[in-house]
């Protein structure tokens, strides 16, 4: 229970008194600064206040207008793509999340809150009790009726969110491995078949037109990495997506080693088609159990491309760049033929990467 506050505070609540510093130190001025006896101005005021009912009209006016932009502020925050994690306060039951949104209103209407309590002891002082029902009922009504909207938003996040990861026109289970490529099937058709097209052209006419004089597996190898590679603007949607719509996944209880074995089967996954047409290579370019070499290698290239892009805010256009020069980087190492030592050299980075990145990076930090 804690550490859900302590998340909605640092996340909202120390959010929103940030944005309105300038706000509250310009009313803190005006309200302390000006007057030369403050304890007697507010009194008076006060006073003024609770024997009127027009001002006390004109305060709870002001006071709806400071919660509507609580309420707008706070919307803003539940809607926004980076803050999705916080649909998992749903797991907790619809009650208990009720009193968490209400704590994130408490504190952020504090300031009204207290005035109140200030008004009431003015009140109970000149015995006014229907003005002390009017103001607790008022901050009662702000207090706990705005919750109630933030659980609506919640829950309809949570739909959504439901429905855009599973609403797949795919027959397939949705796991954390599949989820992203159900979205690539579904929202990029045009980019995905355009990819495998290009992939499995430069397979297919590279074992139709190379004729080698002798066995050597490094002009397929090459061939079958750059094929691979061919998928890296698929590798960068899968990190937009899962940046944009998965944060909430973090807070699920893997360890690192799951979810990186979870990316590992989501890669092969996608480079199905090419694991599979290149057998048409066999067994000219390469004998069966240089396979496992072939099928590692292209794997944990896209894997080091993942794990590359949670480092920061790459863009694509400096994306393609790190491919371009990884590509460069490949066809010299592997004229040396350094067999499955590269693979597993690449899949050890791999995991040391998105080991120490997985938590830390926030896309528009």
């Amino acid at each position: 229970m804690k550490t859900t506050l302590s998340i909605l505070q640092k996340v909202i609540v120390n959010h929103f008194y940030k944005l309105n510093a300038g706000l509250f130190m310009f009313l803190f001025y005006v309200l302390f600064g000006l007057p030369q006896n403050v304890g007697g101005f507010h009194i008076a005021v006060a006073t003024l206040i609770v024997q009127s009912q027009f001002s006390l009209l004109i305060v709870f006016a002001s006071w709806f207008l400071y919660n509507m932009k609580c309420i707008d502020y706070i919307t803003k925050q539940l809607k926004a793509p980076q803050q999705q994690f916080l649909t998992c306060i749903l797991h907790r039951g619809r009650k208990e999340s009720y009193w968490y949104l209400s704590f994130v209103q408490f504190v952020v209407y504090l300031p009204v809150t207290a005035y109140a309590i200030f008004l009431t002891v003015i009140a109970f002082q000149r015995e006014l009790y229907l003005v002390i029902a009017e103001l607790s009922g008022f901050v009662l009504l702000m207090l706990l009726t705005a919750p109630l909207l933030y659980l609506k938003i919640l829950e309809r996040n949570f739909s959504e969110l439901r429905f855009r990861l599973l609403n797949s026109s795919l027959s397939i289970p949705k796991t954390l491995s599949t989820i992203p490529l159900a979205y690539i099937w579904n929202n990029r058709k045009q980019m995905l078949f355009i990819t495998k097209l290009f992939s499995l052209l430069l397979l297919f006419l590279f074992i139709k037109t190379f004729e080698p004089d002798h066995y050597d597996i490094r002009p397929v190898l090459f061939c079958f990495l750059l094929s691979a590679i061919s998928n890296c603007t698929i590798v960068f949607e899968i990190r937009n997506f899962e940046n944009d719509y998965l944060q909430l996944s973090k807070n699920f209880p893997f360890s690192r080693l799951r979810r990186f074995i979870q990316a590992v089967v989501m890669y092969v996954l996608l480079l199905l088609p090419e694991l599979i047409f290149v057998w048409k290579a066999w067994p000219v370019f390469f004998h069966s159990a240089d396979y496992l070499q072939l099928a590692l290698s292209a794997i944990s290239l896209l894997l080091l491309l993942h794990t590359i892009l949670l480092t920061g805010n790459i863009t694509m256009d400096a994306f393609i760049k790190i491919v371009f020069a990884m590509a460069m980087s490949l066809f010299f190492i592997i004229l040396y033929n350094p067999g499955i030592i590269l693979p597993v050299f690449i899949l050890l980075i791999s995991f040391a990467l998105f080991y120490s990145y997985y938590y830390e990076f926030e896309k528009g930090k």
